[in-house]
C-alpha cells in the first residue's frame, strides 16, 4: 500500500501492477485493494507474462487494470489499451503486433519481463512505428537522455527503489525530471 501512496502522492500517469511471476507479483485480490487506494486520475497497467486469456478478462472486466502489457510471444484482443513489450539485442526484435503500443525494454535469456538493465538505445533512435514506452535501467542519472528518445511513457521501477523497495524520494526526483 505504501507504494500507491507514493504514486498518488507524485502524480504519476500510469502505475505497474505485475500479476507476472517475479519479487513484485501480486495477486488477484491484493490487486482490486491497491486499485481501490490508486487515484482515479492514474491509469493502472497490468503486467503478464503468458496467463491465460480468461484471467487477464477477468482482470479487465473487474476493472482492476485500465491497459495490459504483454511480455512473451503471445497477446490478446482485450476490451481496453494493450502494451506489447519487446526485449531488444537488435532491431528485428521489434515484431509486428495489434497492439495499441509497444514498450522497449532490456533483453535477458533467463527472463521473459524486465531486467532493470538497460539496452543499447541507439536501436530505436529513429523508430517511428507506435507510440511507445521506454523500460530497461531508467533512473535519475539517465532520465534526460531517455526524454530525448521522445517516448509516450516512461516506465521505471527498479530505479527508483532503495534495498528493494521503492523510494518516495526517488520517485519525486524522477516525475519531477520528466516534468521539466
Amino acid at each position: 500500500m505504501q507504494d500507491v501512496d507514493y504514486v498518488n502522492r507524485a502524480g504519476v500517469d500510469y502505475a505497474g501492477f505485475v500479476f507476472a511471476v517475479s519479487c513484485q507479483q501480486i495477486d488477484f485480490e491484493t490487486a482490486k485493494m491497491l486499485r481501490d487506494a490508486l487515484d482515479p486520475s492514474i491509469k493502472s497497467v497490468g503486467v503478464f507474462v503468458g496467463e491465460s486469456y480468461e484471467f487477464i478478462k477477468s482482470v479487465v472486466d473487474e476493472e482492476i487494470v485500465d491497459l495490459v502489457q504483454f511480455h512473451g510471444d503471445f497477446e490478446y484482443d482485450l476490451p481496453c489499451p494493450t502494451i506489447r513489450a519487446f526485449r531488444l539485442q537488435k532491431i528485428e526484435d521489434i515484431k509486428p503486433t495489434k497492439c495499441d503500443f509497444v514498450l522497449f525494454d532490456s533483453y535477458a535469456a533467463d527472463a521473459l519481463g524486465s531486467t532493470g538493465g538497460m539496452f543499447d538505445w541507439q536501436l530505436i533512435e529513429n523508430y517511428s512505428g507506435k507510440p511507445f514506452f521506454l523500460a530497461g535501467g531508467i533512473n535519475i542519472t539517465n532520465i534526460g537522455r531517455a526524454m530525448t528518445l521522445n517516448p509516450y511513457c516512461i516506465d521505471i521501477s527498479s530505479g527508483v527503489e532503495e534495498n528493494g523497495k521503492k523510494s518516495f524520494r526517488k520517485i519525486m526526483e524522477v516525475v519531477y525530471a520528466c516534468k521539466q
